[in-house]
């Protein structure tokens, strides 16, 4: 009982604020987010991070680079450690904008953020690799709405 007790105090609920992690959250979207504390996300997790202590602001990312990995984008497509990512996520949407070639390395103690909007999101490819010690939690449920039904076009 008292793990279960402890499982759910990790627990907290996000508000998701825009859309540069859509298609995968939308304006509007409530999380679960499980909190950690100076852990190592995986790649691809969705991890709530608080950049600035003095700004109440949360930002919702996918970490797409570790540390000691090598980010790039080359004519439109991203690169981690000189392969080739495909981001089905992304629904269609491009990897980058433009075809411009950037690199970073991530330190030990970084990740590489970026939202799945790319031409509506500030991440990454602005900021440089985040600390660590910026990820708040990682989201493992969208709680609302429950069901977000499909649009025809």
């Amino acid at each position: 009982m008292v793990r279960l007790w402890n499982y759910v105090r990790s627990l907290s609920l996000v508000h998701v604020n825009g859309d540069s992690m859509a298609p995968t959250f939308r304006d509007g979207d409530l999380l679960l987010v499980s909190r950690t504390q100076d852990a190592v996300p995986d790649r691809g997790d969705l991890v709530v991070l608080k950049l600035q202590e003095a700004d109440d602001m949360t930002h919702v990312k996918r970490v797409v680079g570790l540390p000691g990995d090598t980010i790039a984008f080359d004519d439109g497509s991203l690169f981690v450690n000189d392969g080739a990512i495909s981001e089905l996520y992304l629904g269609g949407l491009p990897q980058t904008l433009g075809l411009e070639s950037r690199r970073w390395t991530v330190a030990n103690d970084e990740c590489f953020v970026l939202g799945d909007n790319r031409a509506h999101s500030t991440d990454s490819r602005e900021y440089g690799p985040v600390p660590l010690s910026t990820i708040r939690g990682v989201a493992k449920l969208r709680i609302w709405p429950i069901v977000r039904r499909r649009t025809r076009r």
